[in-house]
């Protein structure tokens, strides 16, 4: 395929510098050979551009294809007709001749080099007859002119000098492409390991999630079931918020289960009328008991404008506001965490809701912060915060929103969601 890409490729090319040196060849032998000699060029040229086009096609279709020997034998063909020129014009009766034969020559050979190196073999079939012209027409010349002056086979002597070098260069190209090869290979060998971990890994995360997923319900269908027959308030919000929570985790199973999903922007955005205040008041009830246990001040803070209905996806919003709470009630020991709730007016019947978090933890440095809102690939390695906010962070652009922080050591955290969403009542009214 790539020799079939490269001869398809400089055909057009090979086509015009034989044009220009048969123009050359003419003026300097007064002849019309090298012309006859360039129309009948021109056939064999578009013939091997047709064959290379098919070769091609039979690569990339994955059909059978032909042995080398007829390539081989065209190939030679093809090259030694195209040397005729060089006889031409060695022995055209002016000096000049001689040089431009030789650099005539030296172009075809770099030409096949550079086209028909991948194949070695097509490739000497090609420059066999202009390395034979170039060591034949010293020889021949000295021969005709009575083979007397020694001189003469002075060309002879910088055609082998020529050849030396070129067979170097040759054994330089076919290492180097020896050497790239060896290297797409390894890399290729790399891409298949990481994608043979990447496929172990999402089916490790499969796993674990169906094992994970059918307690989960269980506990899930336990707590509805205490929920309905709890006879004090306190006992209904206590496994409300166990359910809540139970929600959550369910729902961080699925992201798990679809990391590539939510690593390509994919997972599906479902809005619906919800109110702020309550999603916000069920995600802080979670934490209640967490807070209480660590002697933590646990406090929700809604603002005066924020509406009663908003058009979001509830449980794409709750998860990211659990992940920052969480976040907050596990690295802070003491003092407290706030959660605002306010709401910013951006349209006739739209607004910018604003999930805060504040605490009073150890907090963190620039660097530390800009690392972990730099991410651009969910972590599920390591230490910290790294997958709940990653999650979030994929979560918060998803949702056409973002997710902000600025922190100070000693000084805490505060954290920050905010995105745009339609008033949900503004749409009852039209529909109305």
């Amino acid at each position: 395929m790539t020799v079939a890409r490269l001869r398809i490729s400089n055909c057009w090319l090979r086509l015009a510098a034989s044009g220009v040196a048969a123009v050359v060849a003419g003026s300097l032998t007064g002849t019309g050979w090298p012309l006859l000699w360039f129309a009948g060029l021109v056939p064999l040229i578009l013939t091997d551009r047709a064959i290379y086009v098919r070769l091609l096609r039979l690569c990339e279709t994955q059909q059978p294809r032909p042995g080398l020997h007829w390539l081989c034998a065209w190939t030679f063909l093809q090259s030694t007709y195209g040397n005729i020129l060089a006889a031409m014009l060695w022995f055209a009766p002016y000096v000049p001749g001689e040089t431009l034969a030789v650099m005539y020559i030296c172009g075809g050979l770099a030409n096949g080099a550079a086209s028909l190196r991948p194949l070695p073999t097509v490739a000497l079939c090609g420059m066999g007859p202009g390395i034979a012209t170039m060591l034949a027409l010293p020889v021949a010349d000295f021969l005709i002119h009575g083979g007397v002056n020694t001189l003469e086979l002075a060309p002879l002597v910088g055609a082998l000098l020529l050849f030396g070098f070129g067979v170097n260069l040759w054994r330089d190209l076919l290492a180097s492409d020896r050497a790239q090869a060896e290297a797409e290979a390894a890399v290729l060998r790399e891409r298949q390991a990481a994608a043979a971990a990447a496929a172990a890994k999402t089916d490790m995360i499969r796993r674990m999630n169906s094992e994970l997923r059918t307690p989960m319900a269980a506990l899930i269908g336990a707590a509805e079931h205490l929920k309905r027959a709890a006879s004090s308030p306190q006992a209904r919000a206590h496994i409300a918020a166990l359910v809540q929570a139970g929600e959550v985790l369910r729902l961080v199973l699925d992201d798990l289960s679809d990391l590539d999903r939510l690593e390509n922007g994919q997972l599906p955005i479902e809005p619906r009328a919800v109110d702020p205040r309550d999603l916000a008041r069920g995600v802080v009830g979670a934490f209640r008991a967490a807070a209480h246990d660590k002697q933590l001040e646990l406090f929700l803070d809604v603002a005066a404008e924020t509406p009663p209905l908003v058009m979001l996806d509830p449980l794409r919003v709750r998860q990211v506001l659990f992940n920052l709470l969480a976040n907050a009630v596990r690295y802070t020991a003491h003092g407290g965490v706030r959660v605002r709730v306010s709401a910013k007016p951006t349209g006739a019947d739209r607004v910018q809701l604003c999930f805060q978090v504040a605490d009073t933890g150890a907090g963190m440095s620039r660097s530390q912060l800009a690392l972990i809102l730099g991410r651009e690939r969910v972590r599920t390695d390591g230490d910290g915060p790294g997958l709940g906010l990653a999650i979030s962070l994929k979560l918060a652009r998803l949702m056409g929103g973002q997710l902000t922080a600025r922190s100070e050591l000693g000084q805490g955290s505060v954290f920050a969601f905010a995105f745009e969403a339609p008033l949900a009542a503004a749409r009852g009214r039209t529909a109305a």
